[in-house]
């Protein structure tokens, strides 16, 4: 993971954080900075910002971002790089990009670049995905195999949302909505439901219209009759 203007990172020169697999474990005693990263900058909020596009808690008005009057200049740019592999074993790059800029009374933030990019194999090669957040929000984890909900309030949960669990039972209903997606099966059960429904309206119509041919035919075959009949009477 590169980090640049993010915190207390520099906004000249990224850091660069790199994972062990299977596991990596960071470890020392309260207050070391096992959940910061030089004291202000969270490794949590870094992994979540890149893998869903939420910012962390209290971090409008470009908190996120490192301040322009510390650096010196009316604006800073900041970004985050992921290098990951997918479900699939193809490697993955996505990037987040900020900016803030200081102006006489206010500060105002906006994303800029997002970039989500796969790397060909054999080749070697990249290619874009997506350039959108929205399509990025939705397509990284579908390659990370992690709904965003678990991303969100499991894997990457923030220590000062980590008290969900203690919630109303509303909003503690809604978290588990969204992390068993029982809203997706809700939603899935009832568009059977409905196509069940339109299934037996249409083999309910298909049976009237089966009864209906069946008595033509009946009546079909008795005119036949009835003229062979008449035919051989005639011959006679």
């Amino acid at each position: 993971m590169a980090i640049l203007g993010i915190r207390s990172f520099s906004p000249d020169e990224p850091c660069y954080i790199k994972f062990f697999s299977p596991l990596t474990l960071i470890v020392g005693s309260n207050g070391a900075g096992k959940t910061v990263r030089s004291q202000l900058s969270w490794m949590c909020e870094h992994l979540r910002y890149a893998c869903t596009g939420d910012l962390p808690p209290n971090s409008k008005n470009g908190a996120f971002v490192n301040d322009p009057k510390v650096a010196g200049i009316n604006e800073v740019k900041a970004q985050i790089k992921l290098k990951f592999y997918n479900v699939n074993g193809q490697k993955m790059v996505c990037s987040r990009s900020l900016a803030v800029t200081q102006k006489k009374a206010t500060v105002t933030q906006r994303s800029i670049d997002n970039a989500l990019l796969r790397y060909d194999p054999v080749t070697g090669e990249a290619f874009s995905i997506t350039s959108r957040c929205a399509d990025m929000d939705s397509e990284l984890p579908l390659h990370l195999g992690v709904p965003k909900a678990i991303l969100d309030n499991v894997i990457f949960c923030h220590q000062e949302d980590s008290n969900w669990p203690l919630s109303e039972p509303s909003v503690l209903k809604k978290k588990f909505d969204d992390i068993f997606s029982s809203k997706r099966f809700t939603a899935a059960l009832d568009n059977i439901k409905e196509i069940r429904k339109e299934a037996a309206a249409d083999i309910k119509l298909g049976n009237v219209q089966l009864e209906a041919l069946q008595n033509d035919t009946k009546k079909a075959r008795r005119i036949r009759s009835n003229l062979t009949e008449l035919n051989q009477q005639m011959t006679a």
